[in-house]
C-alpha cells in the first residue's frame, strides 16, 4: 500500500517568518548610514559586513526563539532551520539600503529573498519520510498495477498563467516607479516557479540540507557582503568610480505630467515626482556690491571702517542625501521659502541649503565677522540650526571655509503659538584665524532643523549678509 510522504509546513513556515519580521525590524533600525558620503572603502565594506552580521545574528535568535516557544510543535533540528533559512535573512539590508536610496534595484531583492524560503519549504514538504521505506506488501495487487491519472488541464495552465500575469504586472509597476511593489510581485513569480516544478531530493532529506548549507556558508556570505556593499557605493567620498558605481544604483524619478505652479505651496521631493526642488526669489533691485579690499597693518585702521551689507539674491536647494545638490531633473520655481511647504515624501530628512553667488572673489582678510540676517517664520517645534559656508569656486578643488553652527533662538521657544508672526534675527559668525589669507565667492547657508522635523523644509528666509570689520 501506498502513503503520503509530504509533512505539514507550519514546523519550518512559523520560523521561517518569525525570522523574517524581526530581521526586517532589526535591519531597517540598524541600516542607516551617514547622510554624508563619508565612507571609505575600507569602511564601505566593513559597514556591509557589520549589517550582515546583525541580520545573521538576529536570524539566529529568532528562530531560536519560535523553536523555544513552539518545542512541543517543532521537532526539525534547530541547526537545519538556520542553516536551511538565513540565506533569506542575509539579503534584508542590501533590500533595507535600495529601499532607503529609493534604487531601482530594489525590485531585484525580493526574489533573492523567496527563492531559498521557497527551496526550503519544498524539499522539506517533498522530503519528507523519504528515507523510510515502505514496507511490501504482497497481498496488495493493487498498487503493483496503479496507473496515475494525469493532472487536469486546469492544473496545468492555471499556474503557468498566474506567473506570467504576476510577471507583466511587476513589469508594468517597475515602469511606473514602484520597485518595491514590483520585486514583491517578482517574488511571487519565484515562488509559484519553484512550487510548480518538482524537486529532485537527496536521499538523507533536511539534515543533507544543512550540511549543504554549511560547506557553502562562506561563500554565500561573501557574495551577500559584496553587494550589500555595492549598495553603500552612494555614501563612499568622492570618487569617479564610485559616483559612476552609485549612478546606477540611484532611481531616476519620473518627470511630472502637471505643470508646476509658481510658488506652489506642496511640492513633494525625493520619493515623489521630483528629487528634488530649486527655489528662486523675486527679482529684487539692489546695489552694486563693492567688496572691501583686503587688509593689511597699514590699512587696517581706514579699510576696514565700516561694514559692508550684501543683499541676499541667491536660490534655495532642497535634495536628499546622498545627493550634494538638486539633480538636473529638480524644477526651478519662484516663490517664498517662509510660505513654501516643501517636504520629503519617505521617512528621511530633506537637506535644504542657501547659496548666495559673489560673482568677484572677496578676501578672508577684509572682516573678522559675518553677520546672517534671517527671517524665521517657521512656528513648528524643534530647533532650527544655521552653518556659512565660504567657498573659492575660483580655486582648483572648489575649498570651503565653515565658520560653524549656531542655532536660531526663536526656534527655541518652549511656548511657540501655532501662527506665530515672523520673527527677524541676526546672528554672527567668527571667522576663525585659519580663513586668514583666504578667500571667496559664494556664500552658503546650510539650515540644519532638528531631527523630528527635519523632513520638511524649514520657515526660513535669509535677508542679507554683513561683512564686519
Amino acid at each position: 500500500m501506498t502513503e503520503d510522504s509530504s509533512q505539514p509546513l507550519a514546523p519550518v513556515t512559523v520560523p521561517l517568518l518569525g525570522s523574517l519580521v524581526l530581521t526586517s525590524g532589526v535591519v531597517w533600525l540598524s541600516c542607516r548610514p551617514s547622510l554624508l558620503p563619508s565612507l571609505t572603502w575600507k569602511g564601505l565594506f566593513g559597514s556591509a559586513l557589520i549589517y550582515v552580521l546583525i541580520a545573521v545574528a538576529t536570524h539566529v535568535f529568532a528562530i531560536w526563539s519560535v523553536c523555544r516557544i513552539f518545542r512541543e510543535q517543532i521537532e526539525v533540528p534547530l541547526g537545519a532551520l538556520i542553516y536551511g533559512l538565513w540565506f533569506s535573512a542575509a539579503w534584508l539590508p542590501l533590500l533595507a539600503l535600495l529601499i532607503k536610496e529609493h534604487s531601482v534595484w530594489t525590485a531585484a531583492v525580493p526574489p533573492l529573498i523567496s527563492a531559498p524560503a521557497a527551496l526550503f519549504l519544498k524539499r522539506w514538504k517533498s522530503g519528507a519520510d523519504s528515507q523510510t521505506p515502505v514496507p511490501f506488501d504482497a497481498t496488495d495487487t493493487s498498487s503493483l498495477f496503479r496507473i496515475q491519472e494525469p493532472p487536469s488541464f486546469l492544473r496545468t495552465v492555471l499556474p503557468v498563467a498566474l506567473i506570467s500575469i504576476a510577471f507583466q504586472a511587476g513589469v508594468g509597476v517597475l515602469l511606473l516607479g514602484n520597485s518595491l511593489r514590483a520585486g514583491l510581485l517578482f517574488a511571487i513569480c519565484t515562488v509559484s516557479l519553484i512550487w510548480a516544478f518538482p524537486i529532485k531530493l537527496q536521499p538523507d532529506g533536511v539534515n543533507r540540507m544543512a550540511r549543504i548549507s554549511v560547506r557553502s556558508l562562506v561563500r554565500d556570505s561573501l557574495i551577500v557582503v559584496l553587494f550589500t556593499g555595492i549598495a553603500l557605493l552612494p555614501f563612499v567620498r568622492h570618487s569617479r568610480f564610485a559616483a559612476g558605481l552609485s549612478a546606477l544604483l540611484r532611481n531616476r524619478p519620473k518627470a511630472s505630467t502637471s505643470p508646476l505652479l509658481k510658488g506652489d505651496a506642496k511640492i513633494l521631493v525625493p520619493g515623489g515626482d521630483y528629487s528634488g526642488v530649486i527655489l528662486v526669489l523675486p527679482p529684487k533691485p539692489h546695489d552694486k556690491i563693492v567688496p572691501p579690499a583686503s587688509a593689511n597693518h597699514a590699512q587696517i585702521s581706514s579699510v576696514l571702517a565700516k561694514t559692508v551689507i550684501i543683499p541676499f539674491d541667491g536660490v534655495y536647494w532642497y535634495f536628499k542625501r546622498p545627493d550634494r545638490r538638486p539633480r538636473a531633473d529638480a524644477p526651478t520655481v519662484r516663490g517664498d521659502p517662509t510660505k513654501a511647504n516643501i517636504h520629503s515624501t519617505d521617512f528621511q530628512p530633506l537637506s535644504m541649503e542657501a547659496h548666495q553667488y559673489l560673482g568677484n572673489p572677496i578676501k578672508m582678510d577684509c572682516c573678522n565677522a559675518i553677520r546672517l540676517a534671517i527671517q524665521n517664520a517657521d512656528d513648528r517645534p524643534g530647533a532650527i540650526y544655521m552653518e556659512i559656508l565660504l567657498k573659492d569656486t575660483t580655486s582648483k578643488g572648489s575649498s570651503t571655509q565653515s565658520l560653524g553652527s549656531l542655532v536660531v533662538p526663536s526656534s527655541e521657544d518652549r511656548h511657540m503659538s501655532l501662527n506665530r508672526p515672523a520673527v527677524q534675527e541676526v546672528l554672527s559668525f567668527s571667522l576663525p584665524p585659519s580663513a586668514r589669507g583666504k578667500q571667496f565667492d559664494e556664500i552658503t547657508v546650510v539650515i540644519k532643523p532638528a531631527n523630528e522635523r527635519a523632513r520638511a523644509g524649514a520657515h526660513i528666509a535669509v535677508q542679507h549678509f554683513e561683512l564686519v570689520p
